[in-house]
């Protein structure tokens, strides 16, 4: 893997650089040596550690400050509209997150190629990079069964969760949730994963794609199956895959020559 290494430095992420998805895939597969790596796309770095949604700007700090009781409040009124019940917190948190509302939950997913195109899936921001996160994480981390768990609002350290409610996009996006804590408890902040020093046992792998190759990417991702009809199943999947196969992005605008 030393071809495609960018940099490497104690105690930082080591940095690899891809420009296509064959590239991407031979790094992938490497990683997969080890069973307990999950991973996350972004689409730019800038501005965007690896913090949860609610403590991650100051447009959303009155969710900071009031963590718990908006879960309460989304308890409160999602009753009617849900099949089944969440029966604990941990649960709870994974439908609020599934459905848009700042959590302490961070998305990553057990497919790398599905973090890939969440990386390319529109043009590069300021000509950013994308970023596909790899993270291995401790057996110890992971939590399957949240039963016996303690609350994930008095949690000390950073768990994987992989949630007992599978719903339609988590299970098509191989889904799975990084768990925070809060540096110093509550109301402390989230301390950025990659400058975590509380989770001492972490080990991060950052992959960066160029912003000169998010085209090339996106069109090969989706000839091999990897588009939004199979990430977000249902009508709204089906018709963002209508929309990409007669609506090109900005950054591919130079394909349609002589297209009327």
């Amino acid at each position: 893997m030393q071809k495609y290494l960018k940099s490497e430095a104690k105690g930082k992420p080591r940095v690899f650089a891809v420009r296509s998805v064959s590239q991407f895939v031979e790094i992938a597969t490497w990683l997969y040596s080890d069973d307990n790596v999950i991973f996350r796309g972004q689409r730019k770095e800038k501005n965007w550690p690896l913090v949860p949604s609610v403590g991650r700007d100051a447009d959303r700090s009155g969710f900071l400050c009031r963590e718990r009781e908006i879960l309460e409040e989304f308890k409160c009124e999602s009753i009617p509209y849900i099949d089944l019940v969440p029966s604990n917190d941990w649960q709870w948190l994974a439908l609020a997150q599934h459905n848009r509302l700042p959590t302490r939950l961070l998305d990553w997913t057990k497919n790398p190629l599905a973090a890939l195109w969440f990386a390319v899936r529109s043009p590069a921001a300021d000509n950013q990079p994308g970023i596909v996160w790899a993270f291995h994480y401790a057996e110890e981390q992971s939590v399957f069964n949240t039963a016996d768990m303690d609350s994930p609002f008095s949690i000390k350290r950073t768990y994987v969760y992989f949630p007992e409610h599978v719903f339609p996009f988590i299970q098509a996006q191989s889904g799975v949730f990084t768990v925070h804590h809060r540096e110093g408890g509550n109301p402390g902040q989230f301390p950025p994963l990659e400058e975590s020093t509380t989770d001492s046992d972490l080990l991060l792998t950052k992959i960066e794609i160029p912003a000169d190759f998010f085209t090339a990417i996106r069109y090969d991702l989706f000839r091999v199956g990897i588009s939004p009809a199979s990430l977000f199943p249902g009508l709204a999947g089906i018709v963002d895959k209508i929309r990409y196969d007669n609506m090109l992005c900005k950054d591919e605008e130079s394909l349609t020559k002589g297209c009327t």
